[in-house]
């Protein structure tokens, strides 16, 4: 047995069924290894290795199925640091295993370099990853263990290991009988302490004070641990918005459902945020975009409660927290679910009320979206298909740009509906492999992909991986002619003298028909009603891939939105995010935040 085999074999143990690669001289004796142990995914281009497999392990959030990316040495690292990156801002699960130079041809920082594609893969992706170790002699089982659980405990994010191609083929028998001296294991990562007794009971006694309660749940919240206490939150009647990386944990239709919140968010959503008299953020950090920039405006009516695993998060300054609880959610959430009694808690039916008033009243399909008849109003279109889509299907919105913002605004989801994002670092070019680790995971599934044409082009070599293994993938392309948000900054600050945003000013897109049709997957072009195109909707509800290309006007509008505004000293102020473009009227104003005072609602 190779060391290769061994470590691949370690790696079954830990629950890894995929491997995610694009194949490469320096890891080929892992491939090899992985090869027979493992089903392995193709991909065209390394980044989306690393993406796919963050979104393989999302989707498999309720079992113990688990997916890695495997690279080799140089440009096999370089090129899916895109993929690291966005699995550390968003706290996810990620092992990329990379093959390196042989071991006694590292430059060790002498000259730039002396192995074949060697480059110092630890140093680049050290302040992107939880650890970064590099494998130079065989190590023991339970060492690869220790070093891949970083990943997976306390605060969550990526992990590489960088394995020399001479120790991966170094003859070990069929064990490793004494330790690696050289090797310096990472540390363990402790997590958080346990909630006290005390913070529970100061929390279970704020909420009985409340009037206006608001639970904010983030991705921080385990989805399993969230579903376990649900029926216990309906017997309560606490409101529940979500954050964006938690947007699939309620039925839109729940009554309990209080939105999406964000700078982007639903227009309803943060205004019941800023009306809330208590704000409990379960496991969401409360980041800029979360809050507004505008964050001294944040909740100005609450007390604040946030209970992160990170206490570098508690301690950011923004936005301002009364109550700081540095724990992890899952354990702080089942404990304070489990001791709020009903019987000695408010009536909040009012507010409740009150809460889906504003989301029926608020319509997600504002009129001033509506503006170019002929082509596809991206919000109309999302209301539509989230009608004609079953409680089985995932949905995959990009993670940037008008296509992302809009599909979180307005896409009613059902419960059971899995959606995956990646805001933090909101890159283009995510959604296509994001969608393709998502369609591995669960291959009965059918997964919706929502990208703008501009992204979609940044990773369109994929459609080859989508149509090898005839995935059931059904991926909307929001056809705008090229970068839609950059277009719409570029008319606000700089008069409209664009540059490098559509076709006529250096964007080169593809005839999307001619793509598609190249390997083999069908395409039709959209120009209004989803459903009245009957050979689309017949593709869409039969098994494999196709692809529809959403003529969207190049002016479109994606409202609501929050606006800036320059102040005299040249300083950028922003809008609170209840005060959202285009302003409600006067009259409506006064009954949506009829919680807040005068010099807040408008």
């Amino acid at each position: 047995m190779k060391f290769a085999d061994y470590f691949i074999d370690e790696l079954v143990k830990q629950g890894f069924t995929h491997c995610f690669y694009l194949s490469g001289g320096n890891a080929m004796h892992l491939l090899e290894a992985a090869r027979t142990r493992m089903e392995c995914v193709a991909v065209t281009h390394e980044v989306s290795a690393a993406i796919a497999a963050e979104y393989f392990n999302v989707a498999n959030r309720e079992n113990n199925r688990r997916a890695f990316a495997m690279v080799t040495a140089g440009p096999g690292l370089t090129n899916l640091v895109t993929g690291i990156a966005g699995a550390w801002l968003e706290s996810r699960e990620l092992l990329i295993v990379g093959g390196q130079a042989r071991s006694n041809f590292l430059s060790r920082g002498t000259v730039r370099q002396i192995g074949h594609q060697e480059i110092d893969g630890v140093s680049i992706v050290r302040p992107i990853t939880k650890t970064a170790v590099r494998i130079e002699k065989p190590i023991l089982g339970e060492e690869i263990s220790r070093i891949v659980d970083v990943s997976r405990t306390g605060r969550k994010g990526p992990v590489f290991i960088e394995v020399c191609l001479d120790a991966s083929l170094i003859e070990i028998g069929t064990s490793i009988e004494s330790r690696n001296e050289s090797f310096q294991l990472p540390s363990a990562d402790e997590g958080a302490p346990n909630p006290s007794a005390d913070q529970i009971k100061e929390i279970s006694q704020l909420i009985k004070e409340s009037s206006r309660p608001l639970l904010l749940v983030g991705g921080g919240l385990s989805f399993k641990e969230f579903s376990s206490k649900y029926s216990e939150l309906e017997k309560l009647g606490i409101p529940v918005a979500t954050s964006w990386n938690a947007a699939d944990y309620l039925d839109f239709d729940s009554k309990l459902y209080a939105g999406r919140p964000n700078t982007y968010g639903m227009r309803w959503a943060n205004a019941i945020v800023q009306q809330c008299d208590l704000l409990i953020a379960v496991g969401a950090r409360l980041g800029l975009q979360q809050t507004g920039f505008n964050w001294q405006k944040f909740a100005p009516l609450a007390k604040i409660v946030q209970i992160d695993i990170d206490r570098n998060e508690l301690e950011k300054g923004h936005p301002s927290i009364d109550y700081k609880i540095h724990s992890d959610a899952d354990l702080f959430f089942n404990l304070l679910i489990s001791t709020i009694d009903r019987e000695s808690t408010p009536d909040w039916a009012s507010w409740l009320d009150f809460t889906s008033e504003l989301k029926s009243r608020l319509p997600i399909s504002e009129d001033g979206n509506r503006l170019f008849p002929g082509y596809v109003n991206p919000f109309d279109f999302l209301i539509e298909i989230s009608q004609l889509i079953s409680s089985e299907d995932y949905v995959i919105p990009c993670s940037s740009g008008g296509a992302y913002t809009s599909v979180m605004q307005a896409f009613q989801q059902k419960r059971g509906n899995l959606m995956t994002n990646n805001k933090g670092l909101a890159s283009m070019g995510y959604g296509l492999a994001g969608a393709i680790g998502s369609a591995v995971a669960a291959p009965k599934k059918r997964v919706l992909l929502f990208e703008g044409d501009g992204g979609f082009a940044q990773n369109l070599q994929e459609i080859g991986t989508v149509a090898n293994r005839n995935l059931n993938l059904k991926m909307f392309i929001f056809d705008n002619s090229g970068y839609a948000s950059i277009r719409i900054s570029q008319k606000a600050y700089f008069q409209g003298n664009y540059l490098g945003c559509d076709n006529e000013t250096g964007i080169g897109l593809p005839n999307w028909i001619d793509l598609f049709g190249s390997w083999g997957v069908p395409c039709f072009e959209i120009y209004g009603s989803f459903a009245e195109n009957e050979g689309a909707l017949d593709c869409f509800n039969q098994p494999g891939p196709v692809a529809y290309i959403l003529k969207i006007h190049q002016e479109q509008p994606f409202l609501p939105k929050i606006t800036s505004s320059v102040r005299e000293n040249g300083s950028i102020e922003s809008n609170p995010i209840h005060l959202m473009n285009p302003p409600l009227s006067e009259s409506l104003s006064d009954w949506v935040f009829k919680y807040l005072p005068d010099h807040l609602k408008r």
